[in-house]
């Protein structure tokens, strides 16, 4: 039955959710026993029911850092960014240690709430100071929220403050934070180093759509042959 639950999370499928809660609920199945009401509490959140997922976990005699982590990433899915960071806070109260994928969903959420300085950046710099976790995935989550913030050179400077090579994700993060806000210089910058790392991605050559929207059509003619020559359409 768990295993069911992970596939209706994994598709999405609420209609399959519901008739595995009916079941659960006139089964002989323990709700109460940790993994099965953990499993419950991620398939209702991803796939939409956040009431039935918020009554289990509300239901939990203990919570855990994986169920304050499946609320938090069914509250970030569907657009309720206050009630997820109240819900990191709640955490921290009941004593838990956020782990590096609990950092990345606040992050996340701070990133499409378009919290910057006193939302994504703290919790960035306490991951780092107060619980020593090194960065990774982390970087991109930052630089998207400074780049749809518009922070573009706060986002460039972060990435090459960085003590390994930033990875595609997050250069392609700070990609779109350019064309978004039209800075056609650092987005050749930017373009130069995706095309090195991933030099068959096509969405890597959305610049060309960036010269587009400042008629730079030269430029635009120039890379799009580019993209031909090593085949991508």
């Amino acid at each position: 039955m768990v295993s069911l639950m992970s596939v209706c999370f994994q598709i999405g499928c609420l209609e399959l959710a519901k008739w595995v809660n009916d079941y659960v609920s006139k089964s002989s199945i323990d709700i109460r026993r940790a993994h099965v009401i953990a499993a419950l509490i991620d398939m209702n959140a991803k796939c939409g029911n956040m009431d039935r997922a918020t009554k289990f976990f509300e239901e939990m005699p203990k919570r855990d850092l994986i169920s304050y982590c499946s609320m938090m990433q069914g509250l970030l899915v569907h657009g309720c960014g206050p009630q997820a960071l109240s819900l990191f806070s709640s955490m921290l109260i009941d004593g838990l240690t956020p782990d590096v994928v609990a950092f990345t969903i606040i992050l996340t959420t701070c990133s499409h709430a378009g919290l910057v300085d006193g939302g994504g950046c703290y919790y960035f710099e306490n991951m780092k100071t107060n619980y020593s976790i090194v960065p990774s995935y982390h970087y991109a989550c930052v630089v998207d929220l400074l780049g749809r913030a518009g922070r573009l050179k706060e986002a460039y400077e972060l990435l090459k403050s960085m003590p390994v090579e930033p990875h595609a994700d997050a250069w392609g993060a700070l990609l779109w934070a350019c064309k978004l806000h039209c800075d056609i210089e650092l987005g050749k910058v930017v373009a130069k180093q995706l095309f090195e790392l991933e030099p068959q991605n096509p969405g890597n050559y959305v610049l060309s759509n960036i010269y587009a929207a400042d008629e730079q059509w030269l430029d635009v003619n120039l890379l799009r042959n580019k993209m031909k020559d090593i085949g991508i359409r």
